[in-house]
């Protein structure tokens, strides 16, 4: 019997950067069906990623993880998981508060926050500055993870909720073992799929954070975006 595997592959500058390579990698996944269930894994929530499948040339995915990990919508209804995020000791308005009063920061438009995520705009901090907000958040009374990528891209979600915690907790309700999940990425936002020990797939176009992943469980893309999803899946689908 053929083994099944979960790809949870982020979607901007992974899945989507290149539409030769969005398609290789459509034709690729309906070959792959059912073996291969597709999750999209994106700071963007989900009503804007199923946008993107429509004008795109996105395959329908199975479920979608939004807003940096604090979204699970299981298709192909686009029902909530139930109980996700577990969250304890969160209030998104004392992290606004904290960010809107801090320098280099500017809170991103209302439809890229929810009450579980809060982002800014935050250009070329440093390791410095993004440990001062962390203080100043803890100092306000929450428990928060921060999360700094792209040079410019700062997201505050409740602690231990991100991208990767979202995606154990997807493979789980599908019953799949960390040697059956996928994930795929380009940024600093995507590390956190790289902690769960799943099988990694790095495309060639990734941030520096994510080409200096040095582990037997990491495969580093000679392909960019797509045509390198597509690359890293068959490497472990072989490996299998």
């Amino acid at each position: 019997m053929e083994r099944s595997f979960l790809l949870v592959s982020d979607v901007d500058n992974t899945l989507l950067g290149d539409e030769e390579a969005t398609k290789r990698f459509a034709d690729w996944l309906e070959a792959r069906r059912p073996q291969v269930r597709l999750a999209l894994n994106s700071g963007r929530f989900g009503s804007s990623l199923l946008q993107s499948v429509a004008s795109s040339a996105l395959p329908q995915p199975d479920a979608i993880i939004g807003g940096v990990g604090t979204q699970i919508l299981i298709g192909p209804d686009w029902e909530p998981l139930a109980g996700w995020p577990p969250v304890i000791d969160w209030d998104a308005g004392a992290v606004r508060d904290v960010l809107a009063s801090a320098p280099r920061t500017e809170l991103q438009p209302e439809e890229f926050l929810s009450p579980y995520k809060v982002s800014a705009y935050a250009h070329e901090l440093t390791d410095a500055d993004v440990r001062e907000l962390e203080r100043r958040i803890a100092a306000a009374g929450v428990q928060a993870r921060v999360v700094y990528s792209s040079s410019r891209d700062l997201d505050v979600l409740p602690h231990g909720i991100d991208k990767g915690s979202a995606a154990i907790r997807l493979a789980a309700y599908w019953g799949y073992g960390a040697d059956e999940i996928l994930v795929a990425g380009d940024s600093g936002n995507d590390q956190a799929m790289f902690s769960i020990n799943a099988l990694g797939i790095v495309v060639a176009n990734a941030h520096p954070e994510l080409k200096q992943l040095n582990s037997d469980r990491v495969f580093q893309c000679s392909r960019a975006y797509a045509h390198g999803v597509v690359e890293g899946a068959e490497h472990w689908i072989a490996k299998a």
